[in-house]
């Protein structure tokens, strides 16, 4: 094969006058037009347009191919080849399953042998792609071609379900750059001048490798495979409880996806609604589970790693299981199978995670805090996605649903979950009536293990959903107050956009010139100005926010709106309980959302003569003079959380209550119902209380505080 491809030249002349002599059909004729074009490009000729250099990349590409396939032909299935490299049957165009208008230069496809020959009317879509080639005319032109490129691979991600990894094509003038991408990082190789015999060479042997490796060596998953007969994908779930080699694998099998990895960098966090029968063509499929797959942090032993979510998973199934009562009417998530990806590799079986994905390079070890493993988790709910409830009431039933269960699992297990968000809510329907579960624990923390070292500063969740002290960064724990000022924002940021089919609704590209769009934009220390003040007030939170709240279809004052005034109460209400709270024993120093700078005061000395001589020398005094005192509130509200949380408690059961009744006998709210909602369920908040402390019989409940 090496003195097959060493011969290029006169090789592909020959290829072009036998195809010229057969008049083989347009698309082939276009190829083979471009030989010529690809001999200036590899002898260093100046090009002038872009799209001149299509043709050459694509003439190099296919000629390898042909190369490779004259080797399988003639060795068979000794030669160790799996497939081809191939270059897509068009070029500069725009593929079918694109979320966006751009096209991209060329894509590069791996052919099986029984792959169908594609067809010139075909644009290869992404989920058909292996990699992307942007194209630069200027050598060494990579800082224009990579954020191009970082754009068509993030397509590549969303578009193909069993993507672990991928690769990319940055060719400039007549220099070429393979690009890896993994969960936190692209690494790139050094240009490859293809007028050197040692930089084609370099590309020769990079297409030859990826048509004999390994498919996880593509980025591929091995454990996901498309059943053309069946128009599904077959995807294997782990359990932790059977590793061992000789043991079948747990099999489901989904066609629908609720949850695309649909960001370059990060978890790859997608969602499928599967079943584990297998269908066939006179029984469709029918999901009965939904199956979360993603790259997650974590400790290389299972038995180091704290926020394994399957383990949680597993605490709340049992725990909740065991305290949760069918009258308490709480929806929580139910684990069913769970645990690290493993594929079978040379007889053995391998765990799926970084340092197998960068096997062979000093990527490998190079950065321990950012190992992550491959994690698959099935769960017994099926749900969707929050944007397609259909009424305020549904989304206030499912947001409080989703807080309830929160509030459960935090008091029975302990578990915080620290990423509120819309991506983590799914909407369950029962009985007719839209309930919410709250899922994906993967940033959540178990704060009932005893931990070795002192928890450290961090910044966990999705940007516009982050509270305060999250995105701080500070030393001040995190609680369940975190996750409600989560929550508030995200009622605050769907009610912007819309809710339900009967209200306007906004893209997200629509908020840009709203103030709610500074709770994303960086820096961060933006964001936590914007959002501090926001929050400060409640004329603040009604003038900047509350204010933009989406209207009914067909209303001619929004203040009159029912659902939209229901909205602004229940996070005018909401704020006030987190920042403004007046309860007995929550002080003034607990309210606001930024530091409380206190008069300063003379400092008075108590201490011996040569002790404040000392001081004074070291600068201690003028130091207390010259620096007020600022109280942190959200510190203080962290001593008093007990008491907020009971107050968050009561307010969220009697708004659950009246958005439920409301869906199960929609009529326009008053205001006067949506005020009292929040205190609807205070009455028994409180005989509850009492019957607790009656209870004189010496038995612990053995359920930890909030």
């Amino acid at each position: 094969m090496r003195h097959e491809l060493s011969s290029l030249g006169d090789m592909t002349m020959d290829e072009k006058k036998a195809k010229d002599d057969d008049d083989e059909d347009d698309d082939d004729s276009a190829r083979v037009a471009h030989i010529d074009e690809m001999r200036d490009w590899l002898l260093g000729k100046p090009l002038r347009l872009e799209s001149g250099m299509y043709g050459p990349i694509t003439a190099f590409v296919s000629y390898v191919a042909l190369c490779v396939q004259a080797q399988r032909d003639n060795a068979g299935s000794t030669a160790g080849i799996r497939r081809l490299i191939c270059p897509a049957d068009k070029a500069d165009y725009q593929p079918d399953d694109s979320d966006d208008k751009t096209r991209i230069d060329i894509g590069l496809c791996s052919m099986d042998f029984d792959d169908p020959a594609p067809t010139a009317s075909t644009r290869t879509p992404y989920h058909k792609l292996l990699a992307v080639v942007e194209a630069k005319v200027r050598s060494g032109n990579f800082k224009e071609a990579w954020p191009q490129l970082y754009g068509y691979t993030r397509q590549l991600y969303q578009a193909q379900h069993n993507l672990r990894s991928a690769w990319g094509f940055a060719i400039c003038g007549h220099e070429i750059c393979v690009c890896h991408f993994g969960n936190d990082m692209a690494v790139s190789s050094k240009p490859m001048d293809v007028t050197t015999p040692k930089g084609r060479r370099a590309f020769i042997e990079l297409l030859v490798n990826w048509s004999i490796c390994e498919d996880f060596q593509l980025g591929r998953d091995p454990t996901i495979g498309y059943l053309p007969d069946l128009d599904c994908w077959q995807i294997e779930c782990p359990d932790d409880t059977a590793r061992d080699i000789d043991v079948e694998p747990r099999r489901y099998y989904f066609n629908e996806v609720v949850c695309h990895a649909d960001h370059l960098f990060g978890r790859h966090t997608r969602c499928f609604l599967a079943t584990n029968i297998k269908p066939t063509v006179d029984s469709p499929l029918v999901p009965t589970v939904v199956i979360k797959d993603a790259w997650v942090f974590a400790k290389p032993s299972t038995g180091e790693d704290v926020r394994d979510e399957t383990k949680m998973l597993k605490k709340i199934r049992a725990t909740l299981g065991e305290h949760i009562k069918p009258e308490d009417d709480i929806i929580y998530p139910e684990i069913v199978v769970g645990g690290r990806v493993s594929f079978v590799l040379d007889h053995a079986r391998i765990e799926d995670n970084t340092k197998v994905m960068y096997q062979g390079s000093d990527l490998a070890d190079k950065d321990p805090d950012h190992f992550r493993v491959h994690r698959r988790i099935v769960m017994s709910q099926i749900g969707q996605r929050l944007h397609t409830l259909e009424s305020v009431d549904e989304f206030i039933t499912v947001v409080c649903d989703v807080m309830r269960c929160h509030n459960a699992i935090f008091e029975h297990c302990q578990i915080l979950h620290r990423d509120i968000s819309d991506n983590n809510i799914l909407v369950v329907k029962q009985g007719g009536i839209a309930r919410g579960l709250l899922i994906d624990f993967d940033c959540a923390i178990d704060m009932s293990i005893e931990r070795t070292e002192p928890p450290r500063p961090e910044m966990t969740g999705t940007l516009p959903f982050m509270s305060i002290n999250n995105l701080s960064e500070s030393n001040v724990k995190r609680t369940v107050l975190d996750d409600y000022e989560s929550m508030l924002y995200l009622v605050c940021w769907s009610a912007t956009l819309g809710i339900g089919s009967l209200q306007h609704h906004r893209e997200g590209k629509d908020l840009e010139k709203l103030p709610i769009a500074r709770w994303r934009k960086l820096p961060i220390g933006a964001i936590i100005e914007a959002k501090s003040t926001h929050l400060g007030t409640e004329n603040s939170l009604n003038t900047n926010i509350a204010a933009y709240f989406s209207s009914a279809k067909g209303s001619n004052d929004a203040n009159d709106d029912p659902d939209r005034n229901m909205l602004t109460s229940f996070v005018t209400i909401l704020r006030s309980i987190l920042f403004d709270n007046t309860s007995e024993g929550v002080g003034p120093e607990c309210r606001g959302t930024s530091g409380i700078e206190l008069p300063r005061v003379k400092p008075s000395w108590l201490g011996t003569g040569a002790e404040f001589l000392s001081a004074l020398d070291q600068g201690a005094l003028s130091s207390a003079r010259d620096k007020p005192v600022v109280i942190n509130p959200f510190e203080k509200r962290v001593e008093k959380c007990d008491i907020i949380v009971k107050d968050l408690h009561v307010f969220i059961g009697g708004f659950w209550k009246f958005a439920m009744n409301r869906q199960s006998n929609p009529k326009p709210a008053t205001q006067e119902q949506v005020e009292m909602a929040a205190d609807d369920d205070e009455g028994k908040d409180e005989d509850k209380d009492d019957a607790v402390e009656d209870d004189d019989d010496g038995d612990d409940d053995d359920e930890d505080d909030d």
